[in-house]
């Protein structure tokens, strides 16, 4: 058994070698203020250099390759239990760095022992906010969602504003908050183990009901403005022909109801139920629509 470290760096990756490299690029820059650290890197089958780059650029790297595609959730959790440390800091390969952020992270949690999962600020790469704290999601939010503000959509509106924290993020101050995206997020191992890690059913949503669990289990969720990264979005898991973005629309709306049920355990009769189910899948046929029809004119 190695040496228990203080913060073990998960990642997840497919076909995302330049990614990966920068990533890794990056965290290398970090002053670590005395904390000590491993990085754990699982491969979900990739078909590029990723593993072969891995191991000869990066050799201290920890490389877990899978023969198949396992899928992000699974692929984390074997990350999880392969690690000796006291925190996990899950994070996605498509991101960039901040010098001082994993430290602050780690220094938060040493001094809040309440708090069992604390995230960062995410940005893009032109440093506009990806807002990265979140509530659980309502029926309003089908129209005021992130994507919406992301868009500049009702963005000063309060049910946007109020679903995504944006005023608290934008500020300087730690805050409570309901989830955070695993994109970048600090937990304690003790409990991830209590909770039993990520959910392996699902892709979307899987850190809502992470987040969910922990909370159950006793612990807080926040948000550290002041520890910052880089996301290049939608880019970590590799391309996103049509096949693959009709996937990630079926996935995030059952997700989303999977939330829905973990969070409120409505009975199996439940008018509720069966309305947020029918909303849920109204979008999803919606936004599979006009994923045929993007696919239609982009072989036109």
């Amino acid at each position: 058994m190695s040496e228990r470290k203080d913060i073990a760096i998960i990642l997840v990756g497919m076909n995302t070698c330049r990614f990966v490299k920068d990533c890794l690029d990056s965290i290398a820059q970090t002053g670590w203020q005395g904390y000590t650290h491993e990085i754990l890197y699982v491969d979900n089958a990739s078909k590029d250099d990723s593993v072969e780059m891995l191991r000869h650029d990066f050799p201290h790297v920890r490389v877990i390759a899978n023969a198949c595609n396992v899928g992000f959730t699974k692929a984390a959790n074997q990350a999880a239990r392969a690690a000796n440390s006291r925190y996990h800091l899950q994070i996605n390969n498509d991101t960039l760095v901040y010098p001082d952020s994993i430290p602050q992270l780690a220094r938060f949690l040493d001094e809040h022992p309440q708090v069992g999962v604390v995230g960062g600020r995410i940005l893009n790469p032109d440093l506009s906010d990806q807002w990265s704290a979140r509530r659980f999601p309502s029926a309003k939010n089908v129209i005021f969602n992130r994507r919406a503000a992301l868009k500049g959509w009702f963005r000063h509106s309060k049910a946007v504003r109020d679903y995504l924290y944006l005023d608290q993020i934008q500020g300087d101050e730690p805050f409570q908050v309901d989830w955070v995206p695993t994109v970048y997020s600090l937990i304690r191992e003790d409990v991830f183990d209590a909770v039993h890690g990520m959910p392996e059913d699902l892709y979307y949503w899987a850190e809502g009901i992470f987040c969910l669990r922990v909370q159950r289990a006793g612990y807080q969720v926040y948000t550290l403005p002041a520890s910052k990264i880089i996301h290049f979005e939608g880019h970590g898991g590799g391309p996103r022909p049509h096949k693959v973005r009709k996937w990630h629309i079926v996935d995030f709306h059952r997700g989303a109801y999977l939330l829905f049920l973990e969070q409120y355990h409505p009975s199996r009769l439940s008018p509720v139920r069966f309305a947020v189910a029918l909303l849920l899948g109204t979008r999803a046929l919606l936004l599979l629509a006009a994923n045929e029809l993007q696919t239609i004119r982009g072989t036109a």
